[in-house]
């Protein structure tokens, strides 16, 4: 058994114990895909997983729409706030940081290590959720950037 695979028993435990389902769904995945019958099932996911985390992502965001409980005018009515002006500048901001993160995890995969390990310890000990490893990515990268 390769060192990945006590890395993934260490993570899925530590999602069981500190009671994360999300990283210990992940985690058992990874796992359960070591078992599969689909020999390049890895290389499919490294290709696609992160888009399509992504996309579900944003269906979630786009729900309220399709579901019919946020409008039109609601929209534009919260975009001229305080706050939906905030929220655009922001979001703007951290899609261009996911960017520079994709850039610098295509350039520089060794990083990965480092930013699952953080998503990790930000989850059980900060209280956070892991849906934010590409903005840490850009983070890092623009950080990099400014140090080198």
């Amino acid at each position: 058994m390769h060192s990945g695979l006590w890395i993934l028993f260490i993570i899925l435990a530590a999602g069981l114990f500190g009671n994360n389902d999300l990283v210990a769904l992940a985690a058992g995945v990874c796992l359960l895909l070591q078992l599969s019958p689909w020999p390049g099932i890895f290389n499919f996911l490294e290709q696609c997983a992160s888009r399509l985390g992504i996309t579900f992502l944003l269906i979630g965001f786009l729900l309220p729409f399709a579901t019919g409980k946020m409008g039109f005018s609601s929209v534009v009515r919260s975009l001229f706030t305080s706050t939906g002006v905030i929220a655009v500048l922001i979001g703007a901001i951290g899609a261009c940081l996911a960017a520079d993160g994709v850039a610098l995890l295509s350039k520089r995969p060794e990083v990965m290590a480092g930013m699952v390990f953080g998503s990790v310890l930000g989850v059980f000990f900060l209280g956070g959720i892991p849906a934010g490893p590409l903005v840490a990515a850009g983070l890092a990268a623009a950080i990099y950037r400014f140090l080198y």
